[in-house]
């Protein structure tokens, strides 16, 4: 059976919402994630048809409306969803967004910041006078993140205005000399990708390269009992568990886990074409759509040769 492939990589803002919108609306929440329903087109197979809001100019005809949507088919999400799921049962579809609460937990940075270590001076706030006692005592460059974001997004710098979007975790702004990652399937480990950030921990580029053999075993050791434990809370699919390394008092160090994402990631794709470098950059020329409808993309995904 052929499948129907679902790029709901709104996944975090629905994690954090009480809202049940149906799946078109959650598709316009913002630009990026209109665009990004097309990246299916980067790893479906021939055979297989993604699921889309409308279409662009000269379609791939692997593309179907969402209003309209084939009946032999096995749906395949960016990570589970329960818009995608009341979509499905309104179209006779099998789909299950499987227990919602623990997608929840096992997705909030509080979950991976509770179950692996920490950077020195991180804690967790709960209140806002123990965030700003946190900011108070904590010298340097520091960041507040939310429970749910992702490429970056959640990441508050103070000055930061009050109110706190509670609960919180305060971290130390270090030195980072490289973002990697492991990329796991139903327990399996898929491999190790890198990838490069801004200033501020926006997601730029995802690679496939070397890495210092030391970092990755430690990153492994914590990754793996990770791995396990999501599995026995009944999760089954991608998954992908981010680290990285940087610089304290003249040493390289790592930073086995920094948070975890139980869904499709950028660095998955990146190991279904794993001699390229995938980059999401300021250019409208990609292999994304740049125009659908009114609304024209002020980035696109481009590959090309691997970079060291």
């Amino acid at each position: 059976m052929s499948k129907l492939h679902i790029c709901n990589t709104f996944f975090e803002s629905e994690l954090e919402s009480s809202l049940k919108s149906p799946l078109e609306r959650w598709f316009y929440v913002n630009p990026i994630v209109t665009q990004l329903q097309f990246l299916p087109l980067l790893y479906a197979q021939p055979e297989d048809r993604i699921l889309v809001t409308e279409l662009p100019l000269n379609p791939d005809p692997r593309l179907v409306l969402l209003k309209s949507p084939p009946k032999d088919v096995t749906i395949e999400h960016w990570g589970p969803s329960q818009a995608i799921e009341r979509w499905a049962k309104k179209h006779t579809l099998s789909y299950s967004a499987s227990d919602w609460e623990k997608v929840r937990t096992m997705n909030s940075k509080i979950f991976s910041f509770t179950h692996s270590p920490k950077l020195p001076g991180a804690t967790f706030l709960e209140t806002e006078r123990e965030v700003e006692e946190w900011i108070e005592k904590t010298p340097g460059p520091k960041v507040l993140k939310t429970a749910y974001g992702t490429a970056g997004k959640g990441h508050l710098f103070p000055p930061v205005k009050r109110p706190y979007p509670l609960p919180l975790i305060g971290e130390p702004w270090v030195q980072k000399t490289q973002d990697f990652s492991s990329q796991w399937e139903n327990g399996k480990l898929l491999g190790i990708t890198l990838f490069a950030t801004n200033a501020r921990g926006m997601y730029q580029r995802t690679y496939v390269g070397d890495i210092e053999f030391w970092a990755i075993e430690e990153h492994l050791h914590y990754a793996k009992a990770l791995v396990q434990k999501i599995q026995h809370m009944g999760y089954a699919g991608p998954l992908g568990i981010d680290a990285f390394l940087y610089q304290s008092h003249g040493k390289i160090k790592v930073h086995p886990v920094v948070e975890i994402n139980a869904r499709k990631t950028m660095s998955w794709i990146a190991l279904q074409i794993s001699t390229k470098t995938l980059t999401f950059s300021k250019n409208e020329e990609g292999l994304l759509p740049k125009r659908l409808g009114c609304i024209t993309f002020r980035k696109n995904i481009s590959l090309c040769q691997k970079i060291s």
